[in-house]
């Protein structure tokens, strides 16, 4: 994703601020070595998450899954690790077999419409080589599971952690008191057990056996709680988080409203989509965008003072990956209805830490659709301008004069230039015909008379619309996700608001810690 923003300043940069290619960008083959550049850069990221997706992570997982048995040697515990990964390596070369042979549509039929026509166009380069089709379909593959873990866990955080902060946890000198009164409690019920089981050895029944080993058990699950908020009590890390409460409160609404206003920026860009799009078998892609979207419009704007769009772009995504750690922090890492492992900071078994490296590879993915959904114009053209002459001329303009807009030209600045007809008169005016040139923002609906390489498309846009056209069940899945994060957000809303305080201990459960020991306490 730290492409993307480079990306965008690159086409960005290719035209100056009245719409005309630079000079280094003047010709089709000048652009075509830039953006080709770019495209192998993308290309040997997604070869890396691929690697590191089916290769280095089940490596590393089954090398410590292995780890288990003391008497293992090095050398077992490798061979086992490969034997496991093979099977992941199969599962990669079917996909890229598939991805490479399936064949895909490489541009639009004879009863596709003109918008649909225009669109592909404009998309240009759909005749991919097999090896780009491989490696796009095995992205696209691990990206619809991404889609799916990001409803789970990127929805959840964005609602739970701010929430989380302006909540906070429960006082630990509060629940110390209320721990110390449940632990005095179980420890007279253990002792007048044991005080029976004195007096009557043999006369215990097996229910009265099985409830004083459940009262032991709590006595000593709430003895080890109770010497644990003792320490945190003592710590400094509990005052430092006591003197920073009320700023963690305010952070908490900042972060509260940040996430609102994502998730509604989302909702206006599903919406246009689904009101405007060119179609579900071009994943439901915007020509132009309808409804005013608040980020876009910031970024098109922020897309000339780079580094700062870049900035801002990184500190977005940024807060989606914490977000997104976050929610996998609070839901924890579940197989069905099997819960796995825990998530605690510095306290996670290795096998958890490699699941959660599993689960933010695959949600990384999903961010990238998610971020062009969430800047679409930014992200597909940046800041480019397109110049074309206008069909409403205005008549009596002066050389090079900013004129009104026009109401069937709203959308577009006019520039007016004049063809001379030999009439010329001494006060800067012109007598002559009148021709009036307009700038546009480039999108999808370029005018009829503009030729489709008047603006150059980034490339991750490009990665993403050419196989959302090849394969348009995989863009219906990114926009359907769309759709869920949004509907998961306002469940987890819900949820963060009702459920109980978090434990001070949250953060200090140990890694052999039963997951009984909780129901105990609770």
């Amino acid at each position: 994703m730290a492409l993307v923003p480079v990306d965008v300043f690159i086409v960005s940069s290719m035209k100056d601020d009245s719409g005309n290619y630079k000079s280094w960008a003047e010709t089709t083959e000048q652009r075509k070595d830039v953006t080709d550049a770019i495209l192998y850069g993308y290309y040997a990221l997604y070869g890396l998450i691929t690697i590191f997706a089916f290769i280095l992570l089940p490596f590393a997982y089954f090398y410590y899954e292995e780890g288990g048995d003391d008497e293992s040697t090095t050398r077992e515990r490798i061979c086992s690790a490969v034997k496991y990964t093979l099977g992941f390596v199969f599962v990669c070369a079917v996909l890229l077999l598939v991805g490479g042979l399936v064949p895909f549509s490489n541009g639009p039929s004879a009863n596709s419409t003109d918008i649909e026509k225009k669109f592909v166009n404009l998309a240009e380069d759909l005749k991919s080589t097999g090896l780009e089709n491989s490696l796009s379909f095995v992205i696209s593959v691990l990206t619809m599971f991404g889609t799916l873990y990001a409803v789970l866990y990127t929805s959840y955080g964005l609602a739970s952690v701010p929430i989380g902060l302006i909540r906070g946890f429960s006082s630990p000198k509060t629940e110390s008191v209320q721990v110390r009164k449940r632990h005095t409690a179980a420890s007279e019920r253990s002792r007048a057990a044991r005080a029976r089981r004195v007096v009557r050895p043999s006369a215990a029944s097996s229910r009265e056996r099985r409830q004083m080993r459940d009262v032991e058990e709590e006595e000593r699950v709430l003895g080890d709680r109770l010497k644990r908020l003792e320490g945190v009590l003592s710590s400094k890390w509990h005052c430092c988080l006591q003197a920073l409460k009320p700023f963690m409160t305010i952070f908490g609404v900042l972060f509260l409203l940040f996430s609102i206003f994502l998730i509604v920026t989302l909702f206006i860009n599903s919406l246009d989509r689904i009101l405007h799009s060119v179609g579900y078998k071009l994943g439901f892609a915007l020509e132009k965008p309808h409804i005013m979207n608040p980020i876009d419009q910031a970024f098109i704007v922020f897309a000339g003072l780079f580094p700062f769009d870049y900035i801002v772009f990184a500190l977005i995504v940024l807060y989606l990956v914490v977000c997104t750690i976050g929610g996998i922090r609070r839901v924890d890492i579940w197989c069905c209805w099997i819960k796995m492992y825990k998530v605690r900071p510095g306290r996670t078994a290795p096998q958890g830490v490699l699941f959660v490296a599993f689960l933010m590879v695959f949600c990384v993915l999903y961010l990238n659709t998610m971020v062009m959904s969430l800047a679409p114009q930014y992200v597909t053209f940046g800041s480019q301008k397109y110049n074309f002459t206008c069909t409403d001329p205005a008549p009596n303009a002066t050389n090079f004069t900013k004129l009104g807009m026009a109401d069937d030209l709203a959308r577009f600045d006019q520039l007016a230039y004049v063809t001379l007809d030999g009439n010329d008169t001494s006060n800067g005016t012109t007598n002559g015909t009148v021709q009036t040139m307009c700038s546009g923002n480039c999108d999808f609906s370029l005018p009829e008379n503009v030729d489709d390489g008047a603006c150059t498309q980034t490339r991750i846009t490009l990665l993403l619309n050419r196989f959302a056209y090849k394969i348009w069940f995989f863009g219906d899945v990114y926009y359907g996700g769309n759709w869920l994060v949004i509907l998961m957000f306002i469940i987890g809303m819900m949820h963060a608001c009702v459920k109980k305080h978090r434990s001070a201990l949250d953060d200090y459960q140990d890694l052999d810690s039963d997951s009984s020991d909780d129901d105990l306490i609770s």
